[in-house]
């Protein structure tokens, strides 16, 4: 029995050996197989990465975050429009990067561009939630969760925010939104209306913000049937006095042009009693400048109400004129008339009529009339408007004389193409080099007003150009 160990040692041995190919007189080419087997696929080589999945590198990185910027800064809503399109065009690649922008001045704005880049390559939204965990495990069913940024959640189950502070500020932004809209701006009103309910869907301003949305498709689809254009009478204002809140000494005129550009007759109902009025809003931009390049600017909006007229109809290719006047400026900075700058107002405006009635009397969708951008200037009560208006070469020299920059600069605003020469030569003379810092910088900045070049241009640059130039002026 003792050698009993032994036999199955060599039984194991002889087992082992058997069955094991020999391979003693094999080269290491000869090892790997000839043939493919049959089911393997021709296409095994290793793919390059999709360029639509490739991660964003530094660069693009720096450029979206220089956009959002943009985006933050902008100051018109056009302005803003711009960006957000910018940002929709560089597509699902920036998906990721966007859901990690956490900056409260532009979160809605955000929203808004996640949600076309989804819905225009039809990406189904990312669901951040996870599946309940009954038994307390700390597991989760499905698939491992992704180690990336994660979209907020706003959902409210919890109601980790305060409500009544989203609320105000969605009020806010509806009021915004009701504003473009009634300027004509069908679109921006749209995407501030959806980018608000995305933060907040069952805000108490759903229903507002729903009937907005649906308003301003409606109108952005109607066609153009009525064409206006305006001019304003005087390009050139003045206060009254230099009173708080004053009146200007002459009214702006808006005088409105509409045109029926359709194929058909229609009917325009401008005016029919208090609360029937068509309204005319005005989108201001109000600086007021100085001699030193200094700038305050205010924006705001006017509402002018139309109480003239009735109703009207137009045949095709037929105009009507009407006029609004403006009587101030108040609403926007009642202390503008007690400072001695020059107002520099840009008016956008839009008319949107109360109700309109096709050929057959059925009322019709009407579109706000929107009209181009026109300025005028506002120049303070003390300033001799009249006498530089007429004369704005002694304006120039009085000015000069007396050392009166502000006034200097003012009067520059006034100078026609005719008298550009005569004024060029008083601007560059000898005296400069002699003249107070205050007088130097508003000669350089007149300089730059009436011909238009050369802001930056110091006086040794200005009299090169003016060698060269003064000929054609």
């Amino acid at each position: 029995m003792r050698f009993l160990p032994y036999v199955i040692c060599l039984l194991l041995v002889a087992a082992c050996t058997s069955g094991a190919p020999d391979i003693s007189n094999t080269s290491d080419d000869d090892f790997v197989a000839s043939d493919a087997a049959g089911d393997a696929r021709s296409d095994n080589a290793v793919k390059t990465q999709n360029a639509k999945d490739k991660p964003l590198d530094k660069n693009e990185t720096q450029a979206a975050a220089l956009l959002i910027n943009d985006l933050e800064d902008a100051k018109t809503d056009d302005d803003r429009n711009a960006v957000i399109e910018k940002l929709v065009e560089l597509g699902p690649r920036y998906l990721e990067f966007y859901r990690t922008i956490d900056r409260e001045e532009v979160a809605l704005d955000m929203m808004f561009v996640i949600r076309r880049i989804e819905r225009e390559n039809n990406i189904k939204p990312k669901d951040n939630t996870t599946t309940d965990d009954p038994l307390g495990t700390g597991k989760t069913e499905g698939s491992a969760q992704s180690t990336g940024p994660k979209e907020p959640d706003y959902s409210h189950d919890k109601e980790d925010f305060n409500r009544t502070e989203v609320e105000q500020f969605l009020a806010v932004r509806l009021a915004q939104a009701q504003q473009m809209l009634d300027s004509g701006r069908h679109d921006a009103a749209r995407q501030v209306a959806e980018a608000a309910i995305t933060l907040l869907p069952d805000s108490r301003l759903r229903g507002d913000f729903d009937a907005l949305i649906s308003k301003a498709k409606g109108e952005s689809q109607a066609d153009l049937i009525v064409a206006g254009t305006l001019t304003l009478e005087p390009e050139n204002l003045q206060y009254a006095s230099d009173q708080k809140g004053a009146l200007f000494a002459r009214a702006l005129q808006i005088r409105c042009f509409l045109k029926n550009v359709s194929k058909d007759p229609i009917t325009l109902r401008l005016y029919e009693g208090e609360g029937k009025e068509s309204i005319l809003q005005l989108a201001v931009t109000y600086e007021q400048q100085d001699y030193g390049g200094n700038v305050m600017t205010q924006r705001g909006n006017v509402r002018l109400p139309i109480t003239g007229g009735s109703t009207i109809t137009l045949q095709p290719n037929e105009s009507y004129e009407m006029t609004v006047p403006l009587e101030s400026l108040a609403s926007l900075d009642s202390d503008a008339p007690r400072k001695n700058a020059l107002g520099v107002v840009e008016i956008d405006a839009a008319l949107r009529v109360y109700g309109a009635l096709d050929a057959d009397g059925e009322p019709l969708i009407l579109r706000p009339v929107k009209f181009p951008i026109r300025t005028v200037h506002v120049f303070p009560s003390s300033f001799d408007l009249s006498g530089a208006t007429s004369r704005p070469i002694t304006a120039v020299r009085n000015a000069l004389d007396k050392g009166e920059a502000q006034a200097l600069f003012m009067a520059s605003h006034l100078v026609g193409q005719s008298d550009r020469r005569a004024v060029g030569d008083l601007l560059v003379a000898d005296d400069f080099d002699d003249s107070t810092l205050a007088m130097q910088r508003s000669r350089l900045l007149a300089l730059s007003v009436v011909f238009q070049t050369g802001k930056t241009w110091d006086i040794k640059r200005w009299r090169k150009w003016w060698d060269e130039n003064r000929l054609r002026q």
